[in-house]
């Protein structure tokens, strides 16, 4: 094999780790959204916001490092395009 051609499969492992570390962070944030969601429906019922700004925090980041991970995937299709 090239080197060539084990730099495309090395790249083609890091879009798949890409990729996957996408669908984890998405499924992250979906539960971020409905712990936030249940919190504040409870919010009602006390005298204090039950959602921990922490938990505010941390879908700001996830969102955050979503776009990191977008733009590395975007290099990573960069280069491969242009090999």
């Amino acid at each position: 094999m090239s080197d060539l051609g084990e730099i495309r499969i090395a790249l083609a492992g890091v879009a798949e780790q890409i990729g996957s570390a996408y669908q984890h962070a998405g499924q992250a944030r979906a539960r971020i959204a409905d712990a936030v969601a249940v919190l504040s429906g409870l919010d009602g019922q006390h005298s204090e916001p039950l959602v921990p700004v922490e938990l505010r925090r941390a879908a700001e980041e996830l969102e955050r490092g979503l776009g990191l991970i977008t733009s590395g995937a975007a290099a990573v299709a960069d280069i491969d395009a242009r090999l």
